[in-house]
This record gives structure tokens, C-alpha cells and sequence, in this order.
């Protein structure tokens, strides 16, 4: 780059212009302490500048959104290994359901089924983190028991509601429901589930449901209003290996 000073603009500052081999010439401000040489073309510097600021955005966002998805500690930043044919199905099936609903709201359910241990929480939060990462979607991990428990809460909190607690669990871009098949079976729990489920539905906001159970056998746990809608453009897996924990 070449450049020569111009007639001063602003008190203490020097008109300064030079040539950017991408943008060509322009002018670009400088303190005398600086100098000609330091020059550099304000193009090139927004463009710098709104990367920086994105990068930024983007950094603070994803400490707000792993702050609120309450990925249990154990699985952060874990990977689930898929080491026979039947794993990498399952994780193929799972890379299908992120596709699904990468490119904005859509109705799909993600069934991770299997015996306790055998990663279905694992690769839910392997999942969740790289919603989080890549798309900056909004997303919550918790039991249904904890859901209804955090719901209810809201009859004796002040400043808080029912309707509150439920959009809020309507709102996040993707809700992940551990031991759906465990939930309370008191007060009005099943009405919560289905509630929360039935205006995710409506809204086309995904979810993914963790149980012990066959799929096929979820009614008898979650009541028929809410197992027909899990049906409905659902991804399934089966976790049919035994427990990492007890192997050697």
C-alpha cells in the first residue's frame, strides 16, 4: 500500500489515503503518533470489526444458552462411541433428526430407547452441545419428573404461573425429556406433559424423549393424547447393547 497526507480533517487527526488491493483507494483518519505507514483501509476494517463483534455475540450466546440447557456436568463435552454396526445406526438416525430440524421449527421427535447405561443421555447431550455450537438453538435437557416439578413450583412462587412455566417450556428450540416413561403419577402431572407436548406440537418445536420402555409401550406412561403425537414423524432408536457401566 502507498499513501500521502491530506489536508488535516479533525483536531489532532490527519487525513490519510491510501490504496487496499480488494477495495482500491480510500481515506482512513489518523493521529500524527500513528503515522502514514500505519495506514489501513476501513473496509477491510469493518469487515474485521463486525467479524470480531459477531465472534463475540456468538461466544457470549453460547455461555447464555449452556447456562439455561442444564446438560447434566457428567456428559459436558463428551462424545458417544460408536464402535459396532448398531451404534453407528444409532448415531446415523440421530445426525438425520439434527438435519431435520437444522433449517427452522419442524414437528420431529427423537425416541432414544434402551436398558439404564447405555448412552441414550450421552449422545442427548452430545446432540444438544452441537445444536448449541453450530446453531445457536435454544435448548433445555431435563426429566419429565423435573419438568412438572418446575412447573408446579410456580403455584407458590410469586410472580410466577402456570401458563408462564409451561411457554416457557414451549420456547425453547429443542426439549429434551429424560425418563419420560418416570414421571409423577399424582395431581395433575399427566395434564402438564400433555399440555407441554400438545402446544410444542401445534408450534412445530421438536423434542427428543429418553425412556426404558419399547416405544410401542410409551401409552401406558405418558396417556394416548401424547403417545400419538411421539408417533408422528418420529426417529427412533433402540439401544439393544448392555451398560457401558458394567463393562470391564
Amino acid at each position: 500500500m502507498n499513501a500521502m497526507d491530506l489536508t488535516p480533517m479533525i483536531t489532532g487527526f490527519t487525513l490519510v489515503e491510501g490504496t487496499c488491493p480488494e477495495h482500491g483507494k480510500s481515506e482512513t483518519y489518523l493521529h500524527p503518533r500513528v503515522g502514514a505507514r500505519e495506514w489501513y483501509c476501513r473496509a477491510c476494517r469493518e469487515v474485521v470489526q463486525k467479524a470480531q463483534d459477531e465472534a463475540k455475540w456468538r461466544a457470549e450466546r453460547s455461555e447464555t444458552l449452556h447456562r439455561i440447557a442444564c446438560i447434566p456436568h457428567r456428559y459436558r463435552g463428551q462424545r458417544f462411541q460408536a464402535t459396532t454396526p448398531a451404534m453407528k445406526g444409532v448415531r446415523g438416525t440421530v445426525k438425520a433428526f439434527r438435519d431435520a430440524i437444522a433449517n427452522g421449527p419442524a414437528w420431529a421427535v427423537l425416541v432414544l430407547m434402551g436398558n439404564v447405561g447405555t448412552g441414550k443421555t450421552l449422545l442427548a447431550s452430545e446432540l444438544a452441545e452441537s445444536l448449541i455450537e453450530g446453531l445457536s438453538m435454544s435448548v433445555r435437557y431435563c426429566t419429565a419428573k423435573q419438568m412438572i416439578a418446575e412447573i408446579q413450583a410456580a403455584y407458590s412462587a410469586e410472580g410466577k404461573s402456570e401458563e408462564m412455566e409451561v411457554l416457557r417450556f414451549v420456547q425453547y428450540g429443542l426439549l429434551i425429556l429424560d425418563e419420560i416413561d418416570a414421571k409423577p403419577d399424582r395431581e395433575n402431572a399427566n395434564l402438564l406433559l400433555t399440555e407441554v407436548i400438545n402446544r410444542r406440537y401445534n408450534a412445530e418445536m421438536p423434542v427428543v424423549v429418553i425412556t426404558n420402555q419399547p416405544f410401542d409401550n410409551l401409552a401406558k406412561f405418558v396417556g394416548d393424547r401424547v403417545d400419538d403425537r411421539l408417533h408422528e414423524n418420529a426417529f427412533v432408536c433402540s439401544f439393544d447393547w448392555p451398560s457401558f457401566r458394567r463393562q470391564a
